[in-house]
C-alpha cells in the first residue's frame, strides 16, 4: 500500500488560485479528483486555523475531500503520496494569515454553496465495483435506508429510523441464525491492504471472487451485532418478512469509515454455537464520503 504513483499535480498550491476555485457544487469525478481533494483539504486546513465554517459546512466539504480522495486511491495514487500532500497542504495552511481578503470570500463562497448543497437529496458514491447510494429523504414511522449498498443477496449500509441512524445488513433467511459479526481489516496488526490470493497463487475466498483486499484471518476486528432487527425493519428494509436485519453500534460506521476505500468487508452470520453459517463481502468504498454527506444536510420530507 505504501508504493504507487505520486501525485499528479503540484503540490506547492496557489493559495488565491486555489481558493477562487473552489465550489461545493458537483460531485468528484476522475478528471477533476486531483484538484477537487486539493482544494477541500486546504480550504479545511485553513479552517483549522481560522474557524471559518459550521460543522455542517465542514462535512459537506468533507464528503468531497473524501470522495475525491477515494477516486484517486482506486486511479493507483498511494497512500503514502495523500498523506504527504495533505501535510504539505497543512504547512501552507499555517503559513495563512485568517485576515487575508481570500480566505474572507473562501468563508462566503462556501456559506453561499452549502445552501444549494444541503438540498441535495440524492447522490451516488460509485466505488470500484460496487456503489454506495445515499438519500436525505425520510419515510417518517418507517425504517429506510439513508445509505445503502447491495451486493447480491445483501444489502448493507446505513439505516434511519425516526432520528435514528444504525449501520445495518439485510440478508437473506439463514436457519439457525442467531446473530451476526462485521469482519473488518484490524488496522494496527496489519497496516497494508491485504491480498487473499497472494498474488494470485491461491483462490479468492468464495463471495469475493470481485475483490482485491480482504480481511486477513490473522488481524481481524469484529463488531457484533446489537441486535436482530423487528418484523418492522424486515418490512421496511429487506421488504420481506421472511429475511434477517442485524442492527451494529456505531462503532461499526466509525471503523468502517477509517478504512481504506479500495479493500473489502464481510457480514458473518453465526449460529447458536458460534458456528458461521454465511458469510456476506462488501465493498469499503466510498462509505464516508456517502457518510459526511449525510450528516452535513437536514433530512428531506420524501416528494410528494
Amino acid at each position: 500500500m505504501g508504493s504507487g504513483p505520486h501525485m499528479p499535480f503540484k503540490t506547492g498550491h496557489i493559495l488565491k488560485a486555489s481558493l477562487l476555485a473552489l465550489t461545493l457544487t458537483g460531485a468528484a469525478q476522475a478528471s477533476n479528483a486531483d484538484e477537487i481533494f486539493g482544494e477541500r483539504a486546504l480550504a479545511l486546513a485553513i479552517d483549522d486555523r481560522c474557524e471559518l465554517f459550521t460543522d455542517r459546512e465542514r462535512n459537506a466539504l468533507d464528503a468531497a475531500r473524501l470522495q475525491a480522495r477515494g477516486i484517486l486511491l482506486r486511479q493507483g495514487i498511494s497512500v503514502h503520496a495523500l498523506d504527504d500532500y495533505s501535510r504539505e497542504l497543512d504547512a501552507q495552511a499555517s503559513q495563512t494569515a485568517c485576515d487575508l481578503p481570500e480566505v474572507a470570500d473562501l468563508r462566503y463562497r462556501v456559506g453561499e454553496a452549502f445552501l444549494a448543497w444541503q438540498n441535495i437529496r440524492d447522490m451516488a458514491f460509485p466505488g470500484g465495483h460496487y456503489d454506495w447510494h445515499a438519500t436525505r429523504s425520510i419515510m417518517p414511522g418507517e425504517p429506510h435506508w439513508a445509505i445503502h449498498q447491495t451486493v447480491g443477496d445483501m444489502t448493507v449500509g446505513l439505516s434511519r429510523d425516526t432520528d435514528n441512524y444504525r449501520f445495518s445488513a439485510a440478508l437473506p433467511a439463514i436457519p439457525g441464525a442467531a446473530s451476526a459479526v462485521l469482519v473488518l481489516r484490524d488496522t494496527d496488526r496489519e497496516p497494508d491492504l491485504y491480498d487473499p490470493t497472494l498474488n494470485g497463487h491461491f483462490a479468492a475466498p468464495s463471495g469475493a471472487e470481485w475483490a482485491d483486499w480482504t480481511p486477513p484471518r490473522f488481524a481481524r476486528s469484529v463488531v457484533w451485532a446489537a441486535g436482530m432487527g423487528s418484523r418492522k425493519d424486515r418490512s421496511g428494509l429487506a421488504h420481506s418478512e421472511d429475511a434477517l436485519v442485524f442492527h451494529f453500534s456505531n462503532r461499526a460506521s466509525d471503523e468502517l469509515s477509517a478504512l481504506d476505500p479500495r479493500e473489502a468487508a464481510i457480514i458473518e452470520v453465526l449460529g447458536r454455537n458460534g458456528d458461521v453459517l454465511a458469510h456476506f463481502y462488501f465493498e469499503v468504498g466510498d462509505f464516508a464520503a456517502a457518510r459526511a454527506f449525510i450528516e452535513g444536510g437536514a433530512p428531506l420530507m420524501p416528494r410528494s
